[in-house]
């Protein structure tokens, strides 16, 4: 399998992030033409738009431009299970304790019909 490139953690961080193409270029204070040359032509952003985009993400530059992680490769994480998997979370933490209830007891029985298919 390939290493994820730049625009892999970019594509990854924006929808784990919920974020939009459009709101990311706002705020990162580029125009959407030049996102979708990192986007969907795998450039590589200068070092201060670099920058600019880790510190919107809340991530280092260093994982969105290499991979790196606390001077490690970061690991290969499938991102569309990372994002479902956030929003689940995002979900859960917005329940009251009453709402919270319910919806265990719908994925219980959600996990019951799956593994009985």
């Amino acid at each position: 399998m390939q290493e994820p490139s730049f625009k892999d953690r970019l594509i990854d961080e924006l929808n784990y992030q919920g974020i939009s193409k459009k709101e990311f270029a706002e705020r990162v204070g580029i125009s959407s033409g030049t996102l979708g040359m990192y986007l969907y032509r795998g450039s590589i952003p200068a070092a201060d738009v670099a920058l600019k985009m880790a510190r919107t993400l809340n991530v280092s530059a260093e994982y969105l431009v290499l991979g790196i992680e606390n001077g490690k490769k970061a690991p290969r994480v499938d991102s569309k299970t990372k994002w479902q998997k956030k929003e689940i979370e995002n979900i859960v933490n917005s329940l009251t304790d009453s709402q919270l209830e319910h919806f265990f007891l719908i994925a219980r029985e959600f996990k019951a019909a799956v593994f009985k298919s």
